[in-house]
């Protein structure tokens, strides 16, 4: 599996193994791996939405056999609320590794690191915005996740989808 010595182990949660791929590790053979991987569950439209994406992911949930399980993935950019910069963060799991606490566990790995690798530094994103595009977290329980990561709620946007922030120094 091309993640075995690429990337940097992070952490454990229920049998998946969390790897950070952002900044160094993402080789041709991660990248084919992380577009097959969206391509097989209908995640991402294009082979060439999924080539480009892999450049923007930063944590990798793998099974116990090292398949992809997880992903998150982030884009910097300008938040026209406060016209201030922020990590924007999207997240996919596949169907059957969807168990309860994982994709929290991609996102707060994402966030810890986001802000300990860039946080702070002069003209960098100052913190993360996610807009959720999952109804089923519209729910209270989904509600009540989406808090104990931080999130606080700004809004909805031009599509009804909620949209939350979380900025590093509030961490």
């Amino acid at each position: 599996m091309p993640f075995s010595d690429s990337a940097r182990r992070l952490r454990t949660f229920r049998g998946y193994s969390i790897v950070w791929l952002f900044g160094g590790g993402n080789t041709a053979e991660t990248r084919a791996a992380l577009a097959r991987f969206w391509a097989d569950h209908g995640a991402i439209g294009t082979p060439f939405a999924a080539w480009r994406r892999t450049f923007e992911v930063g944590a990798v949930a793998l099974d116990v056999h090292g398949e992809i399980a997880g992903v998150s993935s982030f884009y910097p950019d300008i938040l026209p609320a406060d016209g201030r910069p922020y990590w924007f963060y999207r997240t996919f799991v596949r169907p059957d590794s969807r168990i309860v606490g994982l994709a929290l566990q991609l996102f707060d790995c994402t966030f810890a690191t986001l802000a300990a690798d860039y946080g702070g530094e002069p003209g960098s994103p100052e913190g993360v915005v996610a807009t959720m595009e999952n109804p089923k977290l519209d729910t209270p329980a989904g509600l009540r996740v989406i808090r104990q990561s931080g999130l606080a709620l700004l809004g909805t946007d031009a599509h009804g989808r909620s949209v939350w922030r979380r900025r590093f120094d509030d961490a």
